[in-house]
């Protein structure tokens, strides 16, 4: 640097010197501008921390107010669905009670036809039955009661109830008194029953409200009657059944 150079930079300097009055303070000043310097550094990376930082809270904020309005859509949501579950459950008790009118009407039409035999349910049983003095394999089928007759035995005459098969061909007689009834004053029966239970009973034993009915049909009456089939008759007798019905209905 030349010494023109150096005179002027001098002089300049001196200038500013007395021209702000800061001659005697340089030093202080300088050390003050190194302190702003480095608080300024850390103010920065303060700042910077505090924008992440707010950065992560707005994203939070954001989030939360979403979540927010999720569950409040979810709500509004299940309250739809309760609604719509009452609606389908109305739909589906119409639709039952349309069905049950619908079989009630055909059941009506069909009871109404002439070519259909009914019968009285609360005359109708249940019986396993064999030959007179026959020894198991029995059977099982429907009879239906033809009234009371009188029968004689050694030391008198006593009352017996007539059973027909609904086919016609089987009889036997039931009495308190005497098993087998062999013959009546009316007729000669050709089975003997080994149990029974009454149409009724089992009606009630599966929770079939058929036996409330004034009449029934043959196809109703072997309805009821399949109940049995998962039985073995030969090692069961029906009110030992009957009553296993019963159980599983409690």
């Amino acid at each position: 640097m030349s010494m023109f150079n150096y005179s002027k930079l001098k002089r300049e300097y001196n200038e500013l010197l007395t021209k702000y009055d800061i001659a005697d303070d340089l030093p202080a000043i300088l050390e003050r501008r190194s302190w702003l310097v480095s608080e300024n550094e850390e103010l920065s990376e303060n700042l910077d921390k505090k924008k992440a930082l707010l950065g992560e809270y707005e994203s939070l904020e954001a989030l939360s107010d979403e979540v927010s309005s999720k569950r409040k859509e979810l709500t509004l949501l299940k309250e739809q669905i309760e609604k719509f579950q009452k609606i389908l459950g109305s739909l589906e008790n119409l639709d039952k009670i349309h069905q049950e009118i619908e079989a009630l009407e055909s059941r009506k039409k069909l009871l109404q036809s002439k070519n259909v035999k009914k019968y009285d349910p609360s005359k109708i049983i249940y019986a396993i039955y064999g030959g007179i003095d026959d020894d198991p394999p029995y059977h099982l089928a429907p009879f239906i009661y033809e009234g009371d007759v009188k029968y004689k035995s050694d030391d008198g005459t006593y009352i017996c109830s007539e059973y027909k098969s609904l086919g016609g061909s089987l009889w036997f007689a039931y009495s308190n008194f005497h098993q087998p009834v062999y013959d009546s004053e009316k007729r000669l029966y050709n089975s003997d029953y080994e149990s029974f239970v009454t149409f009724e009973e089992v009606c009630a034993a599966i929770g079939n409200k058929l036996y409330l009915e004034n009449e029934v049909t043959y196809d109703e009456i072997m309805s009821i009657m399949s109940v049995f089939d998962q039985y073995d008759i030969n090692k069961e007798n029906l009110v030992e059944i009957v009553h296993k019905l019963n159980e599983r209905q409690r």
